[in-house]
């Protein structure tokens, strides 16, 4: 699996955030106007300051019940201010760790993985905690679970990203079923997918889908963006909010991308009648770990006894970024519908009937058009 960047390799299985190389010169071999947006100043990531109030969470004494919990699977989570005593990256299933743990190519702590030595910040480096953050400012109150699946470069081994969703999909089952050793999961957030390039792509579907279905019928809402590469070629597990439906699971929910209009749809994000819903995606502003890149300013001096220089492009140091890309839209509705769930959880359980009726109204509530 790789990052679906315009400019990508031909393998079918890629992660699906592709507009935001940090080099401001990118192009895409198909698309001028989609590579647009990969450039800082058009959508690309680059940092920018955040002088607002970060988002206000109520006390625990003050959310009736649990706090919902929003799950991410992608590169893992950083260190921020803002998430700090809210994700957790340590959940396992029964003491094995679930995704890679091995800090030393944790590309939320370590940048620069691939090219070690070139000082640039890889393409997906930061990604997880940007999610994180989204998810944070549409739920305040939620809590989150983080865990790594993918690299600084994009790559996930199909077998070891089904390996990471079985092993939640047991924390729900356990969890639904009233079984030691289970953990809630809301909602699920993959920022993640794969075409069908070849006869065998299409045979991992079933797989994939059994996977889904386990979560949808115990209650958790997956999502999904739909890939960035300005087609309406089928994305998955996007896709599969066109196919696995039903009365008795929550729906998979997949997420175009908009411009910061709220209106139009990003030029890069996929479309097609299997995407369900649009939120904003393109030069959207969130968490980043507080990175400093080899990169330098263009200009520096000192005067009048204070130094001066240009913006630093990849001193991420302020904590904040804009980026671009599907996979920054899908969070935003995966807290949307956790919000929806605040005060509705209850903190010891109920029937699996109950928590799916409750994630479908969840969902009707943050996303109309899936009424």
């Amino acid at each position: 699996m790789h990052e679906s960047n315009p400019v990508h390799e031909s393998n079918p299985t890629h992660e699906s955030n592709p507009t935001h190389e940090s080099n401001p010169g990118a192009a895409s071999a198909g698309s001028w106007p989609v590579a647009s947006y990969g450039q800082a100043g058009s959508g690309g990531r680059q940092p920018v300051a955040f002088v607002g109030r970060r988002p206000y969470r109520r006390p625990d004494d003050d959310i009736a019940g649990r706090r919902p919990v929003v799950a991410i699977v992608d590169t893992g989570c950083g260190d921020h201010p803002w998430l700090r005593d809210i994700v957790r990256t340590d959940v396992t299933l029964d003491g094995q760790s679930i995704g890679d743990t091995d800090a030393a190519t944790d590309p939320e702590r370590h940048p620069d993985q691939g090219g070690p030595l070139d000082g640039g910040i890889d393409t997906l480096a930061g990604h997880g905690t940007f999610i994180a953050g989204l998810v944070h400012q549409a739920c305040p109150d939620a809590d989150i679970v983080s865990w790594r699946a993918v690299s600084s470069g994009g790559v996930i081994v199909e077998s070891e990203w089904l390996t990471v969703l079985t092993q939640i999909a047991e924390l729900v089952r356990r969890h639904a079923d009233g079984e030691e050793g289970g953990h809630p999961v809301d909602v699920l957030n993959l920022s993640m997918g794969y075409y069908h390039e070849t006869t065998d792509d299409a045979l991992f579907d079933p797989t994939l889908a059994k996977v889904l279905d386990q979560l949808a019928e115990a209650g958790t809402t997956v999502v999904c963006s739909v890939g960035n590469d300005a087609t309406s070629r089928e994305f998955y597990p996007a896709a599969f909010s066109a196919r696995l439906t039903g009365e008795t699971r929550v729906p998979v929910v997949s997420v175009g991308a908009l411009n910061p209009d709220g209106a139009s749809v990003a030029m890069f994000s996929n479309a097609g009648p299997w995407v369900r819903t649009y939120a904003p995606g393109a030069a959207v502003l969130s968490t980043l770990p507080p990175f400093q890149g080899g990169f330098e300013p263009i200009a520096r001096t000192v005067a009048e006894g204070k130094e001066r220089e240009t913006i630093d492009p990849d001193d991420y140091t302020g904590g904040f970024a804009l980026w671009s890309g599907t996979s920054f839209a899908a969070p935003l509705v995966a807290g949307r519908i956790a919000d929806a769930l605040v005060d509705q959880l209850s903190s010891s359980g109920d029937s699996r009937e109950a928590a799916v009726a409750r994630s479908r109204a969840a969902v009707r509530a943050a996303v109309p058009e899936m009424r």
